[in-house]
């Protein structure tokens, strides 16, 4: 590189080095968001509380608890399971390695390390609603996107397999 100080160029040629030349990261699909999940316990609440109230005034007041106790298992459910969906896959695959990141809805962490040379792409029964994808190199396996849509699944695994066989490709070409 001419006009740069050689302290300048090995920095551009290590921060180069250092960028990802493909990154991914997946989530599940969330049919409602925050807001909308705000909405519907606030919602929700409402209605068994005008319905409650009803109940109360009319002198059947027992029911007015189990209405309350019926919501109260309501939201207990659908936040566990709205909070169930708080995972997360990244992949970033450098010149030398891809690295791999899974993040459970717990907050655990899985990262595995695998070389991209012989990294191999599988997407098994590609046609069928119930594909799997999975990253297999040196005896490890890894399944990746499990709670993706069998497209996005196709999708991805094409994508993959284009940036590493340009990878692999001799910088003579």
């Amino acid at each position: 590189m001419e006009g740069q100080t050689p302290e300048l160029a090995s920095t551009t040629a290590e921060s180069a080095a250092a960028r990802p030349i493909f990154e991914a990261l997946l989530y599940p699909r969330r049919s409602l968001g925050k807001r909308g999940y705000t909405i519907l316990i606030a919602g929700t609440a409402a209605i068994v509380a005008c319905y409650g109230a009803v109940f109360l005034f009319l002198g059947y007041w027992p029911v007015f608890g189990f209405l309350g106790g019926e919501w109260a298992l309501f939201w207990y459910l659908f936040s566990r399971h709205y909070r169930g969906d708080d995972r997360k896959e990244r992949i970033r695959l450098y010149a030398d390695h891809l690295l791999f990141e899974r993040h459970d809805a717990r907050g655990r962490q899985v990262v595995e390390r695998l070389q991209p040379y012989w990294l191999n792409v599988i997407l098994e029964r590609e046609a069928e609603p119930d594909n799997a994808l999975y990253l297999r190199s040196h005896g490890r396996q890894i399944q990746v996107g499990a709670f993706l849509s069998p497209q996005e699944r196709r999708d991805l695994a094409r994508e993959l397999r284009e940036v590493l066989t340009r990878l692999r490709r001799p910088a003579f070409d």
